[in-house]
């Protein structure tokens, strides 16, 4: 699977062995040189004076010695293999002896790897140092290009394209051979930036949340499928080969201190400086020790003057594991990229941000630039940019400033009421789900009218609308259901002309302590999430008395849950807001 700027590509090892073979024997052979016919050797003491000799015949001409013979070469394989996804063929695997994430002709290599990804390379220990073994990472250069041409690396999860939309090394820690993955990148990143190890090693399982053992080989894990989006080592690390791809990714210190700070604008909805909407995710003070970093969602604004109140601003509940909660708190998070948020305490992501520079740049031209692609907007998205535009005026953005394009997937989707004010059934129809079915009964349904069914949303296009009445009752926690197809009016407030189509069922189970009621059996919707409905009672913070809320939960799948989204970061929002009196 290939991350990219916008809309991410397409979806989608062996375990690996380590063997150090030492082969030959010691040093070379020792060589006695014998001391020349006709030498004297000089000797110490007092000796009687001898008569004249007659002058000694001149020298033999010396023997040379004979040279030293080579060293046995002692050569030390290393095996693995290279893994994405899956296996990665053609990878070439080298030792990448001085360390500039190229595989030079002179340090040893593999041959290109198979279909399984596996790799062995060899290399003479006379002629490389323990030392440089212990100090040289093996890497693999992933290289793209048409799945055809000899050089480009595949990833066998998707084996009809290549598996790199950028170049990119994925690497081995320093000395080590085994799986070469995303993940062993990440803490190879660590150590070069300064962390041992070990420390390298316990942020990464801290950021991503991961096991220690999973950065070595997380292939146990379920194959990845575009159907369905798991909170799995394989599926962070692939949102590790989109960073690093984009040559941002890096190891976090999880225990580092935080101070408070404001952070990128998520969203903005402006009309006037009394009527507008601000989101950002700001940063909470944290002392050194311990891990993560608290973020907040921070949401203010004005209507007609008037500041908007906390309840207005977080009209909103998770289902989270202590039950539905309001989500105007810290929420957990992490330092590193990717880095992993735990959304309202049920809500999990994993992402990166790739940031764009827009210093010196007109804020105006670059708000109109953004109002081109509403999937990854974030500035008065499908609303007018006319008083905006007024002003910002000639306004530019100073030094520092970028379009920060984040990328999100989320692994935990979690169950959501949109609006506490809106989303609820009346308490005098329900407030129970059994209150509910008896309630919409399909026998009192004349069609065409929409009259005695339940909304379950948008249907199979923008405007025709799902909705559903129960015909039978199975068991305490199960029954039969009819679906019907309605016209939407295009501002999407009347529903007319409803028809039915198929029939299904609904089921109930408790999620986080509340009952929740899911459907089955009607046809695809266009929505990148199911319509459900839940109990909410005992949730002072969130709704007073007991009630039923329509409530929704993403769908399974990696579109449902795969976000871009082009926020300004914080010196650039900093610089819009004074500019625009907020």
């Amino acid at each position: 699977m290939k991350f990219q700027l916008n809309p991410l590509a397409h979806a989608l090892g062996a375990v690996l062995v380590l063997s150090l073979a030492a082969c030959g024997g010691g040093g070379g052979d020792s060589v006695e040189v014998a001391a020349t016919p006709g030498t004297t050797t000089p000797t110490t003491g007092t000796t009687p004076a001898a008569s004249p000799a007659a002058p000694a015949s001149p020298a033999a001409p010396a023997t040379p010695a004979a040279p030293a013979a080579p060293a046995a070469p002692q050569m030390v394989t290393l095996t693995g293999s290279v893994v994405g996804n899956q296996a990665i063929r053609n990878a070439l695997v080298c030792m990448d002896l001085n360390a500039n994430s190229v595989c030079d002709a002179d340090e040893p290599a593999s041959t290109r790897t198979g279909v399984d990804g596996a790799f062995s390379l060899s290399y003479d220990a006379t002629k490389i140092t323990a030392a440089q073994s212990a100090a040289a990472s093996l890497i693999a250069p992933m290289v793209p290009g048409g799945v055809t041409e000899a050089l480009t690396t595949v990833d066998a999860g998707d084996p009809l394209v290549g598996n790199a939309a950028k170049a990119f090394v994925l690497r081995q820690v320093p000395g080590k051979a085994g799986q070469i993955n995303p993940l062993t990148t990440l803490v190879a990143k660590g150590m070069t930036d300064g962390m041992t190890e070990a420390n390298a090693r316990a942020n990464l399982s801290q950021q991503l949340a991961v096991s220690g053992a999973k950065i070595d080989d997380y292939q146990s894990d379920a194959a990845l499928t575009d159907a369905s989006v798991e909170a799995s080592a394989r599926w962070k690390a692939q949102l590790a080969i989109g960073a690093l791809e984009e040559g941002v990714a890096r190891v976090g210190d999880q225990l580092a201190a935080v101070t408070a700070g404001s952070g990128d604008l998520a969203q903005l909805r402006y009309t006037d400086a009394s009527n507008f909407f601000v989101r950002t995710f700001d940063r909470a003070s944290k002392e050194a020790g311990t891990p993560g970093v608290p973020a907040i969602d921070m949401r203010s604004g004005r209507t007609n003057g008037s500041v908007n109140t906390e309840s207005s601003l977080y009209n909103f509940a998770f289902l989270a594991p202590g039950g539905w909660t309001r989500c105007n708190g810290p929420f957990e998070s992490s330092f590193g990229t990717p880095s992993r948020s735990v959304y309202c305490g049920v809500s999990e992501s994993v992402g990166f941000t790739v940031p764009t520079s827009i210093a010196g740049r007109s804020m105006a031209e670059v708000v109109n630039e953004m109002q081109a692609d509403s999937a990854t907007n974030v500035i008065n998205n499908g609303l007018s940019v006319a008083s905006l535009l007024g002003a910002l005026g000639s306004a530019v953005f100073p030094a520092g400033s970028a379009i920060a394009a984040r990328h999100t997937l989320t692994v935990v989707p979690g169950i959501q009421i949109s609006s506490l004010s809106g989303d609820g059934r009346p308490q005098a129809e329900a407030q129970t789900l059994e209150q509910l079915i008896a309630a919409k009964p399909a026998s009192s349904i004349a069609l065409p009218s929409p009259n005695g069914t339940l909304s379950l949303g948008s249907g199979t296009s923008s405007t025709r609308t799902l909705r559903v009445a129960f015909t039978g009752i199975i068991g305490s926690t199960s029954g039969t259901v009819q679906f019907y197809a309605c016209d939407f009016d295009t501002k999407l407030f009347v529903t007319s002309n409803c028809s039915a189509t198929q029939t299904g069922t609904y089921g109930i189970s408790t999620v986080n302590g509340a009952r929740v009621m899911r459907f089955a059996g009607h046809a695809p919707t266009i929505m990148n999430h199911t319509r459900v409905y839940a109990e909410v009672q005992n949730a002072p913070s969130v709704a007073s008395g007991n009630w039923v809320y329509q409530a929704r939960e993403n769908k399974p799948d990696f579109d449902s849950n795969f976000t871009v989204s082009q926020r300004l970061n914080s010196t650039a929002w900093q610089a819009m807001k004074t500019q625009l009196g907020l």
